[in-house]
């Protein structure tokens, strides 16, 4: 087998691999031997039948399978080669007693990165989040620990609710006295909340409601078994020992509390600023890459989001398919820019991620996995794709981080600070509750 470079186009590589006639004829014995496994063809025992029968039983599909064999050997050869779609034939035929295929190989793009130093990234002041941590945190600790007692009368916001409830779907019961308790708050909207809002022990409250993306209608019956009212305690003295051992005082609780905010800040802090680092990075990054790279990885984000029934959802976002398209496009450009970004900086720095990261971070996600520091170990070292994703968010991190080291960090303004919240607050609305 010859591989000869033909041309060059953006990422898109294009080789003549070119097969002689010792080729080939090995490649018609191999076919042969695989049809005598496989059929029985009249006239002939199995395993027996001469290649030139095998030919003319095949007629035409047999130079297709012909090259189907010396295919295979062109993906053996490129099995250690770096690409970053599977290699694709363009074109393939018989020549003479030889063979040519013509394959593209889609290679990583070729990068250039722009001057990263003194990025402009923003974090809020951390004086202002540390107090409202303190502040927000003592709020929970007086609602932890609230007196919380037997309320005759309506049910008012902060009250505790049990309740009783009965669904019904198309006459058929989907829920059957199902007891819950619901602590009221004011900006809890759901029908199942504020429908018991004014109610007392022993009402019950019948209401129909849709959800939203579907016609479906469903009849709720709920029946209120109790009504408890919350006393949240007065922060004093007495308050800061009660919920805290430690703290003799209610300034004491509150040095505490500020201690905690303080790492709590600066936890969340590098979080936050790696997530601008990311956002930011394709605007430092120019790529080439071939149309028909990017048409593959949206035709698979196309497969992949019907095959987790999300395609419709986006469909009815984007407003039509062209602009879903262009959405799928745009998404995929970006990520493959980052991705080069990470991979060139990584390469670069010598950024590698060893094996005692590897262990520390698994044992700090094995909360999240709902698994034992011991077990998640154990699950990295028996799981290479689980392995491989956390080397590369380790490499990712590694890259951002010396990123945020260059650049040029500076506090929020108020009202920016607040624009970002909004904007985190509306895109984080979930509209599946009860």
């Amino acid at each position: 087998m010859e591989k000869n470079f033909v041309k060059k186009e953006e990422n898109v590589e294009t080789f003549l691999f070119s097969f002689g006639s010792e080729e080939v004829r090995k490649a018609e014995m191999d076919v042969g031997r695989y049809v005598n496994q496989q059929y029985t063809i009249p006239g002939f025992r199995k395993g027996k039948v001469p290649l030139n029968i095998v030919r003319n039983f095949l007629a035409e599909s047999f130079e297709e399978m012909v090259l189907e064999v010396l295919s295979d050997r062109i993906e053996e050869e490129l099995k250690e080669e770096k690409i970053l779609i599977p290699a694709v034939i363009t074109d393939q035929k018989m020549e003479g007693e030889g063979a040519r295929i013509e394959v593209k190989l889609h290679r990583d793009p070729e990068v250039k990165i722009l001057d990263y130093e003194n990025l402009d990234l923003k974090v809020p002041k951390k004086d202002e989040v540390v107090l409202n941590y303190v502040n927000n945190r003592l709020e929970e600790l007086r609602n932890e620990h609230a007196i919380v007692e037997p309320k005759e009368g309506p049910v008012r916001n902060g009250d505790i609710v049990k309740i009783e409830y009965t669904i019904i779907k198309d006459g058929k019961k989907i829920a059957e006295n199902k007891v819950q308790e619901l602590t009221i708050a004011p900006e809890d909207d759901r029908p199942i909340v504020k429908n018991v809002i004014g109610k007392a022990k022993g009402d019950v409250v019948e209401f129909d409601r849709t959800f939203e993306d579907s016609d479906n209608e469903y009849f709720y019956s709920v029946k209120i078994l109790d009504v408890l009212s919350k006393s949240p305690l007065d922060l004093d003295d007495e308050f800061a020992k009660t919920v805290n051992a430690e703290a003799n005082s209610l300034e004491e609780l509150k040095r505490i509390v500020e201690k905690e905010g303080v790492e709590s800040f600066l936890n969340w802090q590098k979080d936050f600023l790696r997530q601008q680092a990311m956002d930011k990075i394709n605007d430092l990054v120019e790529i080439e890459i071939s149309d028909s790279t990017l048409d593959y990885f949206v035709q698979r984000t196309i497969e992949n989001s019907k095959k987790e029934k999300s395609y419709d959802n986006y469909l009815k976002q984007a407003g039509s398919e062209e602009k879903l398209l262009e959405n799928f496009r745009s998404g995929v450009f970006d990520e493959i820019k980052k991705s080069r970004f990470i991979d060139e900086i990584a390469s670069k720095e010598g950024f590698k991620a060893e094996q005692e990261e590897i262990e520390a971070y698994a044992e700090e996600m094995a909360p999240y996995w709902g698994i034992s520091a011991d077990r998640a170990r154990e699950m990295v070292a028996s799981r290479e794709d689980i392995k491989e994703d956390i080397i590369s968010t380790i490499i990712r991190n590694k890259v951002l981080d010396s990123v945020i080291e260059r650049a040029a960090i500076s506090e929020m303004e108020p009202s920016t600070e607040k624009e970002e919240k909004d904007g985190e607050s509306s895109s984080g609305e979930d509209s599946s509750q009860q």
